[in-house]
């Protein structure tokens, strides 16, 4: 790995562990909140690929658990990121085949209808399995290992609504944002090798 990578990487990862002090609480999760954090990461897939992104994105979670620790379920789930944001760039990634396989000139597919397509996938892929890892993963079998004991099932059962919520809407903001930033970033760098732009 060179040198402006490891650069890339250090900027993309600083920018989003800052904006992890942006949290905008949920009246329908009690203790959850939204942040802007992970639209630099999305932006880093978005125009630099998987290998970069990720190193962002792992780099974001050591800082995030270091820097804004929320105590014991922090260890459990700021890694969820390892699996939520490459879920909505994977949506990016097949609603970009879709389109291509569609209209085969780039330069055809409106900003607008590129955008919806991304976020709609994105929003399909990551509202259809992230409630179920919640469910099954993240508070049946991790947070009790961290917590130390076990989360009723009745209650797990009664956050499913707000599992699906929150990862449709925390999605809606998240992918557009970054699309737009990546394609005003790719035109003022004029980038040529943007992965999924």
């Amino acid at each position: 790995m060179n040198a402006p990578s490891i650069a890339l990487i250090a900027i993309f990862a600083a920018l989003a562990i800052v904006l992890n002090t942006i949290r905008i609480p949920t009246f329908y999760w009690p203790g959850w909140f939204y942040t802007l954090s992970d639209i630099p990461v999305i932006v880093a897939f978005l125009i630099y690929g998987f290998r970069i992104g990720i190193l962002v994105e792992v780099i974001q979670i050591i800082g995030q658990e270091i820097f804004f620790p929320v105590g014991p379920g922090g260890l459990v789930v700021y890694p969820m990121g390892l699996l939520v944001v490459p879920l909505m760039v994977f949506g990016i990634y097949l609603a970009k085949k879709l389109l291509v396989r569609k209209s085969p000139v780039a330069s055809q597919v409106s900003e607008k209808k590129a955008t919806i397509y991304f976020t709609g996938f994105a929003v399909a892929l990551r509202g259809s399995i992230m409630p179920v890892v919640d469910f099954f993963v993240l508070y049946q079998v991790l947070l009790p290992i961290v917590l130390g004991r076990a989360i009723p099932v009745t209650y797990v059962m009664g956050l499913v609504p707000a599992f699906i919520i929150y990862n449709i809407t925390s999605t809606l903001y998240a992918v557009p944002v970054a699309y737009l930033v990546a394609k005003r970033v790719s035109k003022v760098l004029a980038l040529e090798g943007s992965r999924l732009l």
